[in-house]
Formats: C-alpha cells, structure tokens, sequence
C-alpha cells in the first residue's frame, strides 16, 4: 500500500525536498500574487505578515519536473506514467473515523472567511479570492462532482462561488435549484497535489461508473481515505489542511469579477455568481494554505492541461501513433497542444492533428506536430 503514512501536501513538500523555494522573511499578503509569479519553481511562504498562523503555498505543477515530483517519476515520463495510471481501474474509498484538519472547529461568529490569507491575483480583481476543490453531491445521494472553484468572500462567512469552473458541477447546482433547496459544498484545499489533478479532470465520461476521486489511489499507489463533514452530508478526503463546510444557496447571486482566465486574456466584466454561505471550517492546528495563482506561467494552465495531456496520449498511442509527448503549452493558455510524434505513413500527421483540434476538452485551437 505504499508508505506507511498516508501521502499528503506535507509528505510531498518533504518528498520535492530542496525544489521547494522557502521564503523565511516576512511577505505582505498583497504582495504574494507578484512574488509567485517570480518564482520558478514549488514556493512555500513561511511568514505571511498579519497571518502569524498560516503559511502559504504554490506552483506544485509549474513545469515537468514540478510534475514530475507529483507522479514520483521523471520528468520525461510525466506524460506516459499518467496515462498509464489514468488507464487503470478506479479504486474503491476508505472511510475513517478522523483526520488532522479536524484539529480546529470553527462555527458561526468564529469564522471570517476573509481572515484566511488567500490573495488577490490581478490588480484589476475586485478582492482576494480563494481556489478550493469542492466536493458536491446530485440530491437524494446522486453522483458527486471534485472539482475546483474559486471563493471570493464579501462577508465573514458569505463569498461567490465561480459556478462557471465544472460544467457537472453546475448540473448539480441547477438540480438543487430546481428543487429551491441549498446545495451542500465542502472546500477542500492542501491536499497531496495528486488530488487536484483529478479535480481538474474534466471529461464526462466516466460519471455514471466513478467519480473524480476514485481515481486518485492510482496516482499515489495507495487507498484514499475520507471523513465525514461535521455540519454537511459529505465526505472529503481525510489528509486535508483545512476544509470549509456550507451550502451554496438556491437563486440568490452577488457581483463577481473582473478576473483572470486560464486561457490568458483578463475577463473584464463582472458576472452575477452564486452565494456560498460558511457553516463550519475544519483545519489543522498550524494550516498551510495551498492557493493557485490565477495569472501567467503559474500553475493555472498546466493543471489544468495535465490530466487531458494524458488522456490524449493515452488515445493517440491507442490509435496506433507513435507519439512520445503531449503538451499544451503555457503562452498558449490551454488552446495550443504539441504532439511530439514519429509518422509511419502519409498523411498520418495531418489525421492526428485533426483528432487533437477536435477533442472536446480543453477545446484546442492550434494543434502542432514535432
């Protein structure tokens, strides 16, 4: 089952060893935004100014060797060792009794969603906001969605929810709001990063046999343990830093934007989101916040690139190509892909690339063939 302990943000920051940039010297939470971006490599910020009890992390899948750290293989390998994971049956969940974020209990009056040190990203941003992966369920004990999210708090306990992120997500929100109930959500953020892949995964078609997160135990190479919510009838994976409990609420919105886009341009207008009201945080006793700056060469693009990366190399090479690579390429925010490839017969170049421009996630634009 792998190592004894099970594999967490912490078991992997020790794992990536001296890749991982510490900054011991003190950084405002304004300027967090400007510094990842600077870095180029796994950040982690020891001294958040004002935040004596929180640290703050990043850039987990900046490049192929940040990536590479993730899967425990190399960076050549990335690609062709996620698709082959990617390949294998989904693994069965183990529920337990306890976890570490359940160190910390915070309810009603005590939590300030504003108080946890998520930055903003763009000047231009009306606020900071928060990347959590969220966890959803279809009413009456359906499907669940893993997925991520953005919360932008306007209140202690009261944030907009970025409905626009996961189109199942939104299915289910929309069967909650046909019935005029809340929706329960649990935010999960500071996992082993393996997790965020699958929460980043994005193709459909495995819904009505598993989930996201079955998923993940082929990554790690070990059974993916989870907790029950205290205040909510979910349950989220059990080696978390922190975890927020509550309910997005049915036809209720509030302002949201201007923000950055995965796909590089800023969205400039402001869109009416769903409210996301705080019953319950859950966390360690000394959290480490794992945030996803939103802006250029960070790891907005490549995460969410990663897991389809191995799925089209997973579908190439079961065509019959010879294909070595597959990169969607940073500048090219999710709708450039390079194929690294060996052709064995006329034409068949041009055949591969057109299977690549019309796949139907992350809806690529310009498909290259090296």
């Amino acid at each position: 089952e792998g190592s004894l302990m099970p594999k967490d943000m912490r078991s992997f920051l020790d794992h990536a060893g001296e890749m991982v940039l510490e900054v011991d010297k003190p950084v405002k939470r304004e300027d967090l935004s400007t510094l990842i971006v600077q870095a180029n490599r796994p950040v982690m910020f020891n001294n958040i100014e004002d935040h004596p009890d929180w640290r703050v992390s990043d850039l987990f899948f900046r490049d192929r060797e940040a990536q590479a750290a993730v899967l425990e293989t190399t960076a050549d390998k990335v690609v062709s060792v996620l698709a082959e994971r990617l390949s294998m049956p989904p693994q069965e969940l183990r529920l337990v009794n306890t976890a570490p974020h359940k160190a910390r209990f915070l309810q009603g009056d005590d939590i300030d969603l504003r108080g946890i040190p998520g930055f903003q990203h763009g000047e231009r941003d009306p606020g900071p906001g928060i990347i959590v992966m969220n966890i959803c369920r279809e009413p009456d004990g359906g499907e669940v969605n893993f997925s991520f999210t953005r919360l932008s708090p306007f209140e202690a306990r009261r944030a907009t929810m970025l409905i626009a992120s996961s189109p199942h997500q939104r299915a289910i929100y929309e069967q909650w709001e046909v019935r005029g109930e809340p929706m329960p959500m649990a935010c999960v953020i500071g996992t082993h990063p393996a997790y965020e892949i699958m929460a980043s995964y994005s193709v459909p078609d495995h819904i009505a046999e598993f989930g996201e997160l079955e998923m993940v135990g082929n990554l790690i190479g070990e059974t993916v343990e989870m907790v029950s919510c205290e205040s909510i009838p979910l349950e989220v994976p059990a080696h978390a830093e922190l975890v927020i409990e509550g309910y997005v609420q049915p036809r209720e919105r509030h302002a949201d934007g201007p923000g950055p886009s995965q796909a590089l341009y800023y969205v400039p207008g402001v869109t009416q989101q769903p409210i996301f009201d705080a019953d319950v945080i859950t966390m360690r006793e000394d959290p480490i916040l794992r945030q996803h700056n939103t802006l250029l060469y960070s790891d907005h693009q490549p995460l969410i690139s990663l897991p389809h990366e191995g799925l089209l190399y997973l579908h190439l090479n079961g065509m019959g190509h010879d294909v070595k690579e597959v990169l969607y390429v940073p500048w090219g925010g999710t709708l450039c892909c390079v194929v690294q490839m060996t052709p064995k017969t006329y034409g068949e170049t041009r055949d591969l690339l057109t299977f690549v421009l019309g796949e139907r996630w992350p809806n690529c634009k310009l498909a290259i063939a090296v």
